[in-house]
């Protein structure tokens, strides 16, 4: 990997929301981190009713798909196509259930357990990080 690589992965990765990034190309490893300030915005929205806490319980019971890598959540395979997955909807372990760009390389993102979708946890366009929950299956 050339040092201009390097040097625009860095970039990125400054520029970018997510924490901790590990990256291996051959012999080389690189793990990048940096603290991030935590901010929590409070909207009408964010307030729960007690029936909305216990639909999230019930939602936390399943189990949850985690992203094995870091870049840019898509749930369709191009603008105005159809969700690869919705909530409600029923799953087959090796479906595919969304796209994460990383480093303009689209990965498709395959279901590791059967079940039917309780949650989506990220946005579309959304950075994930490696590990984060994308989805609840129950």
């Amino acid at each position: 990997m050339d040092t201009e690589k390097i040097k625009s992965i860095m970039k990125m990765f400054e520029e970018s929301q997510i924490s901790k990034m590990d990256l291996t190309d051959g012999d080389l490893h690189i793990t990048l981190e940096k603290d991030i300030e935590a901010k929590q915005i409070i909207t009408p929205t964010d307030v729960k009713t007690p029936s909305e806490h216990n639909e999230e319980t019930i939602q936390e019971t399943g189990t949850p798909i985690k992203s094995p890598i870091v870049g840019t959540y898509y749930q369709s395979s191009g603008a105005g196509k159809e969700p690869y997955v919705k909530v409600g909807d029923m799953i087959q372990e090796g479906d595919t259930i969304c796209i994460i760009e990383a480093m303009k390389v689209m990965n498709e993102i395959k279901a590791t357990v059967s079940g039917k979708v309780l949650s989506i946890e990220v946005q579309d366009g959304q950075t994930v990080e490696y590990d984060q929950i994308l989805m609840m299956i129950g």
